[in-house]
């Protein structure tokens, strides 16, 4: 909630100098914790909210059903935590992007917090690539687990063909040529880290859930699920890359 003096010292939307131009901010957030669990049609209602109290001067289309101007990046695939997500919003009165941030995170909670804003050079479309991290925790997680992951998810391995969900209906379909690189390692006992690059944005997206299925289905592994205390696995998205692996901004 905002202090007293934050309230005072808010200035509101229409106070503000109109510009001669909209401007496009885009904002950098976190979505973690139980907010995970929130749909992509979830968190837009909740942007929706956000930007009208924390009187963010948005640019509204004109007619007869006038409405903001709020582009998302690549959806997070629910059950999957983010650290770099992305929505670009239209102004059209002077804010700096400071004022921006302080003004969305008085609004926002620890599980959703504005980490930078800025005005973008790139469109969304130029991602092609998501960097994600996973942790898996098992008592079968050894070092033998670690390289069967390794053989598994590496080039000129067996393709593995999985049903995927589509706009168009389900379909089989080999992930590997969507994995751009993984590597993983023993990060402690039973704790087995990946660092993967996957398949994210407008020719197609590979959701990280799909190399779990594949290392249960293929290797065995987290298939105790009658154990969830010991038995679990936590997915964690860093950040977009372009298609020649360059950090999208």
């Amino acid at each position: 909630m905002l202090s007293e003096k934050g309230l005072m010292s808010r200035i509101s939307k229409f106070d503000r100098p109109l510009l001669d131009q909209p401007v496009t901010y885009r904002v950098v957030f976190c979505k973690r914790g139980n907010l995970q669990y929130f749909s992509h049609l979830d968190l837009q209602r909740t942007w929706q909210r956000v930007l009208v109290r924390a009187s963010i001067p948005m640019w509204y289309t004109q007619g007869f059903n006038p409405h903001s101007k709020i582009i998302f990046g690549i959806p997070l695939p629910v059950g999957v935590e983010g650290l770099g997500e992305m929505v670009d919003l239209r102004v059209d009165r002077e804010i700096s992007a400071e004022e921006m941030k302080q003004q969305l995170n008085a609004e926002l909670t620890e599980e959703m917090t504005v980490s930078e804003v800025y005005i973008p050079t790139a469109p969304f479309s130029d991602i092609v690539w998501g960097q994600y991290e996973l942790t898996l925790h098992s008592p079968a997680l050894t070092e033998e687990a670690v390289t069967a992951v390794r053989g598994l998810f590496s080039a000129g391995a067996p393709p593995i063909v999985m049903t995927k969900r589509t706009k168009s209906g389900d379909k089989q379909v080999d992930i590997l040529p969507m994995i751009r690189s993984l590597s993983a390692e023993l990060a402690g006992d039973g704790t087995m880290a990946i660092h993967a690059v996957l398949a994210a944005g407008n020719a197609g997206s590979l959701n990280p859930e799909y190399l779990v299925t594949a290392m249960r289905e293929r290797l065995g592994l987290l298939s105790d699920q009658s154990d969830p205390e010991n038995c679990w696995y936590t997915i964690l998205r860093t950040g977009f890359l372009t298609e020649d692996g360059q950090a999208f901004r």
